[in-house]
């Protein structure tokens, strides 16, 4: 769908719904043509809870809380997107956004009019507000994307849009690198979105650009989103052939029904003015200072002169009214403008390692127990099992009765058996069997336990064994049936090392321990780690070595004694040395400097530190000397003074409140200006 801007007269009277779309926030606008004047009814902020997805919802929601507030029909629909909207190429919205507006357009049946790029709003509010055509690079940044413009007298000579990082300084490098040695950067850098920019604005000031960029250190600038949307009722306006001037209050519209601001001033003038209504409940209205309530009850003053001014002469009407304008401005100045000015100055970087000991420092010892425990797999191994068993019938061919002892070992196959218990097997006898003389040997049955475990000593039946060392053509035994009842596993057992390994898990859990000293709380003692003693005072494993077991759990008692040293102690001590090796002109404060110990020992009862000292000097100057030269001095002649006399390398300024002929002139009461000192 293409969305062309159609540049016709619109109707006076006639209501427009502006839709504002960023990445995660959008915001809806109700705007209404009064004659020559471009009005913003009212808005609403919204953001994306379930993102693009489901981005009809949202905004069929926001149009319904517009519509019930103002009791008009939004209809007719203008669209304002970030540059990342927007393909380089075609110059018309990227199709992943296009065919949600589509959807949306279609679902909600309104008519889409065209849309307007942000940064074009932004250009035409700093033109129309400077009288001037821009000079400076302008950054826009939305959640995940961000977009550079560079202008030079009006003149669009760079664009990029590129994804934004976490690092803006990054992001900014990518594009300036693509022009660097082209041109010059403008020294004026302009940062719009939502939300408050002061971190990515010190970023930039603070960052050392390199001379090839910038010809001076450039100044940062933030335009509010209120700005950004003067800025499109401007081009809103322009397109349509209409003027941004004052709103008109008459009887059947008081001040107080209308929200949201108004865009005041002819396009020539160059003026604006602004009406806002707080949506917040009476009790988040109350001010907060007495002072807040000086601007209210000078309004009611002028409604009482305003009613008593009828019966004076037109003369002493002017002069009361001269004398409430001055009246308004000592107020103003007096209470509510104040700026903070921070500079920034050069500084040096200062290292050295310091030695100290406890003859300049104050220690202290402390001991506690606590109770840990610790588990850990075990790693040993042994094999268990049953010997296999079974009966052997021993054969004597000797003449001699032979006793078997118990235990007396037998062999079979290199496999050993003992016997069970004693046996006594008769000797030998001669028989005569079918007319022959047969030597029949004396027999014995008896059972044997294998040595060994396991399965190898299931022997099979008709096995011949050896018995002690007896002849065995004389005396020896077989088995009629096998041997049974051999088994073999391996299990895991507790090894001697896997008591040490626990012993010295339970010490380094020990050294991690953040011991609470409740005595303590609120001091700046801090423990020094290189000294910290752990012993174990009791130990209870439960179980022993070489016993079956899969897992191996300790309790312990541990006394751990810890040596405590002051930290703003140890400060002072580097703060005193470094800043008497400091260069004439430069001062060293406590916020600016860091140490780290590097080594630590004990000898001797004494305790000597090794502390590596890391410090910022900054160049010293007069706050007061400032304040006086600064005050009721514009911006620019701030910049110079400040550059030429003091020698600062840069500043940031901020200056409230954000009035036309004020947001550039510093107070002129010394107590309204705050100075803070920083450097690069």
């Amino acid at each position: 769908m293409n969305l062309p801007f159609f540049n016709k007269q619109a109707k006076a009277g006639k209501t427009f719904f502006g839709l504002f779309l960023k990445e995660q926030v959008g915001i809806g606008l109700v705007l209404k043509l009064e004659k020559n004047n471009v009005i913003l009814l009212d808005q609403e902020k919204f953001s994306y809870l379930n993102g693009w997805e489901h981005l009809t919802e949202a905004v069929d929601e926001v149009i319904l809380k517009l519509e019930q507030r103002t009791k008009v029909r939004l209809h007719e629909t203008i669209f304002f997107v970030y540059s990342h909207f927007i393909d380089e190429k075609t110059k018309e919205i990227k199709k992943a956004y296009l065919d949600k507006i589509k959807e949306l357009v279609k679902n909600l049946k309104l008519k889409a009019l065209g849309y307007i790029e942000s940064y074009e709003a932004v250009i035409n509010y700093l033109e129309k507000k400077e009288e001037q055509p821009l000079t400076a690079v302008l950054i826009e940044l939305d959640h995940s994307n961000l977009s550079v413009f560079i202008y030079k007298r009006g003149e669009l000579t760079y664009q990029k849009v590129l994804a934004h990082t976490d690092s803006l300084i990054d992001d900014l490098l990518m594009c300036f690198m693509e022009i660097k040695g082209k041109f010059m950067l403008p020294s004026r850098i302009i940062l719009y979105n939502s939300k408050d920019l002061d971190n990515e604005s010190t970023e930039i000031v603070t960052y050392r650009w390199s001379e090839a960029l910038f010809v001076q250190l450039p100044r940062v600038e933030i335009v509010k989103e209120f700005e950004v949307i003067q800025g499109m009722l401007g081009v809103f306006a322009a397109q349509y052939g209409q003027k941004i001037t004052e709103t008109v209050f008459t009887e059947h519209q008081p001040r107080e029904e209308v929200l949201g601001f108004v865009i005041g001033g002819d396009v020539a003038e160059g003026k604006v003015a602004q009406v806002e209504k707080e949506k917040a409940p009476i009790s988040q209205a109350i001010p907060k200072s007495p002072f807040s309530y000086m601007p209210i009850m000078l309004d009611k003053f002028s409604n009482y002169l305003r009613t008593f001014s009828k019966v004076l002469t037109k003369k002493w009407t002017a002069i009361i009214g001269v004398v409430l304008i001055l009246i308004g401005l000592f107020l103003n100045e007096y209470f509510l403008h104040k700026a903070s000015l921070t500079l920034f100055l050069p500084s040096k970087t200062v290292k050295k390692d310091i030695e100290l000991s406890s003859d300049n420092l104050t220690f202290e010892t402390i001991a506690k127990t606590i109770d840990l425990k610790d588990s850990k797999a075990t790693t040993g191994t042994k094999e268990v099992g049953e010997k296999a068993r079974g009966s052997v019938t021993v054969h004597n061919f000797d003449d001699v009765e032979k006793t078997l002892a118990k235990g007396t070992v037998m062999e079979t196959g290199g496999l050993k058996f003992s016997l069970d218990q004693e046996v006594k097997v008769a000797s030998a006898s001669v028989v005569t069997i079918n007319g022959g003389i047969v030597k029949q040997p004396g027999k014995a049955k008896l059972t044997a336990t294998a040595d060994q475990i396991g399965p190898q000593s299931n022997v099979a039946n008709g096995k011949q064994f050896k018995i002690a060392d007896f002849s065995n053509t004389l005396f020896f035994g077989v088995n009629e049936s096998a041997f049974t009842g051999g088994t073999k596993k391996e299990v895991k057992t507790t090894a001697k090392k896997d008591l040490d390994d626990l012993r010295k898990n339970i010490q380094n859990l020990a050294k991690k321990q953040k011991l609470d000293f409740p005595q303590r709380k609120n001091s700046d003692d801090k423990i020094l780690n290189q000294l910290t003693e752990i012993e174990i005072t009791d130990e209870n494993f439960d179980k022993e070595v070489g016993e079956e077991a899969d897992k191996l759990n300790l309790e312990a008692k541990v006394k751990i004694t810890v040596s405590l040293y002051k930290d703003n102690e140890i400060k002072d001590k580097v703060l005193k040395i470094l800043a008497g090796e400091s260069d004439k002109g430069f001062g060293l404060k406590k916020d600016k400097l860091s140490y780290t110990i590097i080594k630590a020992e004990k000898k001797s009862n004494k305790i000597f530190l090794t502390v590596g000292a890391n410090g910022k000097v900054i160049k010293e100057i007069s706050t007061q000397a400032v304040l006086k030269e600064v005050k009721v001095k514009n911006r620019d002649k701030i910049e110079t003074l400040l550059k030429d006399k003091f020698k600062v390398q840069g500043f940031k300024l901020d200056i409230e409140p954000k009035l036309p002929l004020m947001q550039n002139l510093m107070p002129f009461f010394e107590k309204n200006i705050t100075i803070k000192i920083s450097s690069l």
